[in-house]
């Protein structure tokens, strides 16, 4: 009676190995980007809050102290930059639009806010 050897030959570990290191290269590919989806996001809702902010505090101005605002960036948020820009399509009325931009992946991102504010 022939003696069974148990075990794996050099063949099936190489393939085996070969498989799992295939298997974790696609993984650490598809976390990476998942983290910068997940930057991105943040990076939205962020310029989004900013955008709301200060289209806020406009309102709460008064009519003539409505003005556009050079781009300049935004105290507290290093990389982001927010940009008023007024318009009067109408007598007694203003367009206000609030950009904030932000670069990623060496691409400028921007979210406008627009609203139109009227003379009481």
């Amino acid at each position: 009676m022939p003696v069974k050897k148990s075990g794996f030959t050099l063949l099936e570990v190489l393939i085996a190995l070969l498989v799992f290191t295939s298997g974790v290269i696609v993984m650490m590919g598809l976390f990476s980007r998942g983290l910068v989806s997940a930057a991105d996001a943040e990076d939205t809702t962020i310029a989004m809050n900013l955008a709301q902010r200060r289209m806020e505090e406009i309102k709460n101005l008064d009519f003539t102290g409505i003005v556009s605002e050079a781009k300049a960036p935004v105290s507290g948020f290093p990389g982001f930059q927010r940009e008023v820009a007024v318009t009067a399509p109408e007598t007694d009325l203003k367009q206000v639009t609030v950009t904030v931009s932000w670069t990623f992946k060496d691409d400028e991102i921007s979210v406008p806010l627009v609203t139109y504010i009227s003379r009481n």
